[in-house]
């Protein structure tokens, strides 16, 4: 392959909807890589992580893939940068850049107080190409407790040529590591009191901008035996890791006096576990705000519950550490659990023992109930017992005094927890347009969209958010009342609105034409794999017309859905019923689902055709 030439292209298929056959889509290639890695753990712990990357940049959107980003605080400093661009026809050199020569910044978080990340970044500004660039790094970290993870194509549409990652490590530590997706190959020998594993990874595809991370080629690691900054763990299974969590915050949730007095005060009135978890866990959400706090083996220790108290806020651990600390002090056991939170994150892997977490939950057993109630403590919105989209349906790590053990949280995927009904009463007046009044009825996860809209915007981006995502094309929203609340565990919310839809209907001399107007089914519905929707629509006409078909209903049922379309015309009033149900299993591919989201709504979707009476008020 001439690595100058610009053009270079992969191609993957994809199929024609005319004739299913393959063509041929061109993928463009930014950047060739060549890439070493070595990764060596020293018998203190440490871990020394080197680069050195030799890039063939052919345009101005390859310049990102030169970008270098390293990062340091108190456990972990950069050694060495070194950079130089070289022109390939010349072999000239362009540009030579060394540490010093790197930005600063600190690594913001809206919520961060105190935190000492900072990174240093360097970026490539010419207008020249092709050019050949080559960095080298060097960083080292106090701990191994964190490990990189190998991937060896880091960026899309780039062009692996050549990777390897050599790792290193005192045969007394150990490590594990899993392989996924991998196509090369692998080395494993004993170097003295060292043992070494080289893999290398050649000639793999260009990915897409939307390539599925789960297909990734990658490498991860952890120690066995491992320390962070004192504290000393073992992890070849997830109770050693629990067991180290544990002991690094043992003794940190002792509360003042005079606070637990007025903590079983608040709970005198009750004996039952629930009742007394939800009255303290709003009790926190009302009182104690969520701040991060990262200052060295602070992203692992919690603040002390006191600490906690005299100043208001906590982390995650912090304020999951002072709930345990209120619950035990009225007789309720619970347990931290780590998991790794976020809307779009994958869950763990669960086969490799290993730091993979990134937040902190509460687990609380209830007497007399398999399942236990889970606290998000961070928030101020949640009802206890309600994770959210958060933290819902991952494997997370409990820690208990006698180690710990991986479990799931609740996937809320039961018909009460994606119940959404609504009520919709159009009046169309001679002109075609139409008043809309409407009540939509909300629980559990469509709920809590409305949770986070009515506290995090105000009444003008209510509005504005309402009107773009109304159920009905051109709606102007004159006014509305959105109320939640919530039943035990379970949110519930409430929209009321009133509208104006302009030329609903379509008319010409002796026709009236309503196209469909019922709002499709979306993949944010669908995101729990599970919807139960009824919907009943009441269209009020001007005046008696005829329909020009038979109404037709729908039923339909399938493995996956139960669908039903029920129509009827009283006088003026014609009335649609629209009822839902959708149940789909956890593993399905994303094609399989946006395929029934427009089976669905292709089949629910109707035009309606009536006939005017022959003398007509109706404005043509």
């Amino acid at each position: 392959m001439n690595l100058l030439s610009i053009g270079v292209t992969l191609f993957l298929f994809s199929y024609s909807p005319m004739d299913s056959l393959p063509v041929l889509k061109e993928l463009p290639v930014y950047s060739d890589l060549y890439e070493n890695q070595w990764i060596n753990l020293t018998p203190s712990f440490e871990v020394i992580h080197q680069v050195e990357r030799k890039l063939i940049i052919h345009s101005s959107e390859g310049l990102a893939h030169a970008r270098t980003t390293l990062f340091y605080d108190k456990l972990n400093q950069i050694e060495s940068f070194e950079l130089e661009v070289i022109d390939p026809a010349t072999k000239k050199t362009l540009e030579k850049a060394k540490l010093r020569d790197m930005e600063d910044a600190a690594v913001y978080s809206y919520s961060s107080i105190f935190d000492d990340d900072r990174r240093k970044y360097y970026e490539l500004k010419t207008a020249k190409f092709p050019i050949e660039v080559t960095i080298k790094t060097v960083t080292k970290s106090k701990s191994n407790f964190f490990i990189p993870t190998w991937i060896p194509v880091s960026r899309a549409n780039q062009k692996l040529q050549e990777s390897s990652l050599t790792v290193v490590y005192p045969e007394h530590l150990e490590i594990r590591y899993k392989e996924l997706n991998l196509l090369g190959t692998k080395e494993e020998f004993q170097s003295g009191d060292e043992r070494v594993i080289i893999w290398k990874e050649k000639d793999l595809p260009v990915q897409a901008p939307d390539f599925d991370n789960k297909l990734d080629h990658r490498v991860l690691l952890a120690p066995v035996s491992f320390a962070l900054e004192n504290y000393v763990g073992k992890m070849d299974d997830w109770s050693g890791l629990a067991a180290w969590q544990y002991e690094l915050n043992k003794g940190r949730g002792a509360l003042p006096p005079d606070f637990e007095s007025k903590v079983i005060q608040m709970v005198a009135h009750t004996d039952d576990p629930y009742e007394k978890t939800k009255i303290l866990y709003d009790y926190l959400q009302k009182n104690f705000r969520y701040v991060s706090i990262q200052l060295g083996i602070g992203g692992w220790q919690t603040m002390t519950a006191k600490e906690v108290i005299n100043s208001s806020y906590g982390d995650c651990k912090g304020l999951t550490n002072l709930m345990k600390a209120m619950l035990e002090a009225v007789g309720i056991s619970s347990y931290p659990a780590l998991v790794r939170a976020g809307v779009d994150a994958e869950d763990i892997v669960i086969d490799l023992p290993s730091q993979q977490f990134n937040h902190v939950i509460l687990q609380v057993p209830m007497p007399n109930s398999p399942n236990p109630v889970w606290l998000e403590c961070t928030s101020s919105l949640l009802p206890a017992g309600y994770l959210g989209d958060f933290t819902k349906n991952r494997h997370v790590l409990v820690t208990t005094p006698t180690g710990g053990y991986l479990t799931k949280t609740p996937m809320y995927n039961n018909p009460e927890w994606n119940r959404i009904s609504g009520f919709y009463e159009f009046k169309i007046d001679p002109q075609g347009n139409a008043e809309l009044s409407s009540k939509v009825e909300m629980e559990g996860n469509i709920a809590e969209k409305m949770l986070s809209i009515k506290s995090g915007l105000d009444t003008r981006q209510q509005r504005d958010y309402f009107n773009q995502n109304s159920p009905v094309s051109g709606l102007i929203i004159q006014n509305y009342s959105l109320e939640t609340g919530r039943l035990d565990s379970l949110p519930k919310a409430q929209l009321s609105y009133d509208g104006i839809v302009q030329k609903f209907v379509q008319t010409t001399a002796k026709r009236v034409i309503l196209k469909s107007f019922i709002k499709k089914i979306s993949e944010d519905q669908l995101t729990n794999n599970c919807l139960y929707q009824d919907d009943e629509y009441l269209i009020e006409l001007p005046e008696v017309f005829q329909l020009d078909d038979l109404l037709e209903d729908l039923s339909y049922e399938d493995d996956f859905a139960n669908i039903s379309l029920i129509h009827s015309l009283d006088g003026k009033t014609l009335k649609i019923s629209r009822s839902i149900a959708i149940k789909i299993p956890e593993n399905t591919d994303k094609e399989v689902k946006d395929e029934l989201m427009k089976k669905i709504n292709a089949m629910t979707s109707k035009t309606y055709f009536f006939t005017k009476p022959t003398v007509s008020s109706f404005n043509e």
